[in-house]
């Protein structure tokens, strides 16, 4: 993220800002006003937040940016820029197209905005809240090119984050009803959910885009925004919204997936990805497990479908298959090979692990009432463990479940040893017994030996107590393992 941070700045002089890891968020107190090009600064940002996205600040010294939200609407627009190698990044639902930067703020488009002073976007190689990549489509070399007339907007008049549009192309009292729905629609495919802020930006658009008079009605954005908000699309978003922020970025068997699927190796199998930097010139390497190498001596082959079909075919003899993919497709096997290519082999492995153990406390019964915090204490607990009939995970006719034990005083969980091996193995794990617990290890299983022994009240006069013991995997939090990553 420095390199990329130095070369904006430094050689290309755009003021760059520090955001949220995987978010949209600024870090710093005063925004966008703090986005830099002074070397120093942006040092301290990267040592103070060295897992940030990056931004650049829109207009002038830095770009004016047209970003992209519904391809499909902006199809006559996008094939008469793509055309000029206008600089492009692909984001997570559309395009961020570059232009040279000028003194004009934001302005609202019907499928877009064209963003300004004022405002920021985000820039590759940082990672959208939905784990998807920011990814340049052809990289700036040189002066941008200039603003095209036909986006309508003006160089002149406008405050921070504002735009002014000519009069000739401000919305029509005809037509200013239908504009505003469509665009409460839009800021609710983007995940904007809430009524008073879609209220807000529907007003905002109306002072901006559209002919005052005659003057509309005082609940005319409340009532859209209540609307928008209680259509079936808002439903999928706010549960959308849910399920991302449950389980934060998208896992790597996620992205796994989508690279297993779209090179249709069967029954070969993905080794790793070796990435030579993250512009689109730069090469990439797949490795099969076959030791079949799919030289890509430039990453943006990668998003061309013949170029994509062609490499994969002849780096594996003909052995993959890949089926054919759209353009979104090939976008998304993109990113996910960039995601790969970032993570060391641990890391897949500690996923995959991650993986099962989920798969493994969905089939678990509770055992509750006992606690490990005394002898006699876990006397009892190991004698209850043992009383229960053994778990075999090949016989899917009996009723018999893997135990999840929950300590009453301390809220520990406990996993018997035998259960977790025996299903390891089942799904094909491939570990060794003596190599279990240091894998374990790898999604926060911490291996323990539980050794009780029976209460003095327990036993007959003069008779020896018992002891019992067994050994339990105590859930905990997996570690970090992108630290010293190799």
């Amino acid at each position: 993220m420095l390199e990329v941070a130095q070369h904006l700045a430094l050689d290309l002089g755009w003021p760059v800002l520090p955001i949220r890891a995987h978010g949209k968020e600024p870090l710093t107190s005063h925004g966008v006003k703090d986005a830099t090009t002074d070397e120093r600064r942006l040092l301290h940002y990267l040592e103070r937040w060295p897992d940030c996205n990056l931004a650049v600040a829109c207009g002038a010294p830095g770009p004016q940016v047209l970003d992209v939200d519904r391809p499909d609407d902006a199809a006559f627009v996008l094939r008469a820029l793509e055309q000029n190698g206008t600089p492009e990044v692909a984001t997570s639902r559309g395009r961020h197209l570059y232009f040279a930067g000028t003194d004009a703020g934001t302005v609202s488009l019907g499928y877009g905005e064209l963003r300004g002073r004022g405002s920021y976007v985000i820039v590759p190689p940082s990672i959208h809240p939905d784990g998807s990549l920011y990814t340049w489509l052809s990289e700036p070399h040189g002066p941008l090119p200039p603003l095209p007339a036909q986006l309508g907007a003006s160089r002149t008049g406008g405050g921070a984050g504002t735009g002014v549009m000519a009069v000739r192309d401000r919305v029509g009292h005809g037509h200013r009803h239908d504009h505003l729905k469509d665009l409460a629609l839009r800021l609710v495919r983007s995940g904007i959910v809430d009524e008073a802020t879609l209220a807000r930006a529907l007003q905002a658009e109306f002072e901006s885009v559209c002919d005052p008079d005659p003057p509309i009605r005082p609940d005319e954005f409340s009532a859209l925004a209540s609307w928008a908000a209680q259509t079936r699309i808002a439903g999928r978003e706010r549960a959308r919204s849910d399920r991302v922020a449950a389980r934060g970025p998208a896992p790597l068997l996620e992205h796994r997936r989508i690279v297993d699927e779209a090179g249709g190796w069967a029954p070969l199998t993905l080794a790793s990805v070796k990435r030579y930097g993250n512009r689109l010139s730069d090469a990439l390497h797949i490795y099969l497990d076959n030791g079949a190498l799919i030289d890509f001596p430039r990453q943006g082959d990668i998003t061309g479908r013949g170029h994509w079909r062609r490499t994969v075919i002849a780096g594996s003899d003909a052995d993959a298959d890949p089926p054919k993919l759209s353009d979104e497709q090939l976008l998304a096997l993109y990113r996910s090979l960039c995601v790969l290519a970032g993570k060391s082999r641990s890391q897949f492995e500690a996923d995959e692990h991650a993986d099962l153990l989920g798969d493994l406390l969905a089939l678990c019964a509770p055992l509750t009432g006992h606690t490990a915090t005394d002898s006699a204490g876990r006397f009892a607990l190991v004698q209850a463990v043992k009383a229960a009939r053994a778990w075999d995970p090949s016989d899917r006719g009996t009723l018999v479940q893997p135990l999840l034990i929950a300590d009453q005083v301390t809220g520990d969980e406990y996993l018997r040893a035998g259960d977790v091996m025996a299903y390891y193995r089942f799904r094909g794990a491939g570990i060794a017994t003596r190599e279990f617990p240091g894998r374990m290890a790898m999604v926060g299983l911490e291996h323990v030996r539980l050794n009780g022994r029976e209460p003095s009240s327990a036993s007959a006069m003069g008779d020896r107590r018992r002891t019992n013991t067994a050994l339990f995997y105590r859930l905990g939090e997996a570690p970090d393992l992108e630290a010293g990553d190799d």
